[in-house]
């Protein structure tokens, strides 16, 4: 999923938890249930699961993934950013830290790539695996397409889910 998607089902669940160490948790283990449902990323995915960073097999995939990455990280920056500013309820010490957990995962992972840690190896490869359990049993991936357009509409239901509770 997008790392932004990951980010407002956070807010979602900081919202909803009063406690900052429960919703760091909650987001934390939610990351990876939103990442079991097939959305449409699993060849990007498996092309950066499968390269080594420093060592990249083919310039067409880093640009993929560079491409890939920078925007979801550019939309993640703006959507803080707005929320941040315009609603008080975000800064929340259960929001922030929910945020945190939601998206510390894809950020291990994105450790583990650039330096290929022996201590977070273990990490990487639960992460991989999350990714592509369901994927591996259905046989099936979306189409990239649709995967977006999937995420797009998670990320708008959990804004109208954050907004309506």
């Amino acid at each position: 999923m997008f790392i932004t998607v990951h980010a407002a089902a956070s807010m979602v669940v900081g919202k909803q938890i009063h406690s900052a160490l429960l919703a760091f948790i909650v987001s934390f283990i939610l990351h990876f249930i939103f990442d079991f449902i097939p959305h449409g990323d699993g060849e990007i995915g498996k092309k950066f699961f499968g390269v080594n960073l420093k060592k990249f097999r083919n310039a067409d995939d880093f640009r993929t993934l560079a491409i890939y990455g920078t925007l979801d990280a550019c939309f993640l920056a703006i959507f803080l950013t707005l929320m941040f500013k315009n609603y008080s309820f975000v800064r929340d010490d259960n929001i922030i830290w929910a945020i945190i957990g939601g998206i510390l995962p894809d950020i291990l992972v994105a450790v583990y790539k650039l330096t290929n840690s022996k201590y977070l190896e273990w990490f990487y490869n639960l992460h991989n695996q999350s990714h592509y359990w369901l994927l591996n049993k259905i046989k099936s991936d979306l189409p990239i397409k649709l995967g977006i357009i999937w995420q797009v509409s998670v990320w708008l239901l959990m804004i109208f889910l954050l907004f309506k509770f």
